[in-house]
């Protein structure tokens, strides 16, 4: 599972320069509140195999952009 573990300003720049979608977004807040996948899909009124495809797609979206150089961790 992906293991948030940015400063509030890192996440903010990561906001800025990669389009999440909402619920993504959200997923990332939940992460920083340690909420459980179960506890996400609830919230989120989705099944948790949905939850972790979009947190493996924000894993990707985040990998891409360090990868292009587009942010430097």
């Amino acid at each position: 599972m992906l293991k948030i573990s940015f400063t509030k300003q890192e996440l903010e720049k990561l906001m800025d320069v990669i389009h999440f979608t909402p619920m993504q977004k959200r997923i990332m807040q939940y992460r920083l509140d340690e909420e459980s996948r179960v506890k996400m899909a609830e919230l989120e009124k989705v099944s948790v195999p949905t939850i972790d495809r979009e947190i493996k797609e924000i894993a990707v979206k985040i990998k891409k952009a360090y990868d292009s150089n587009l942010i430097v961790l």
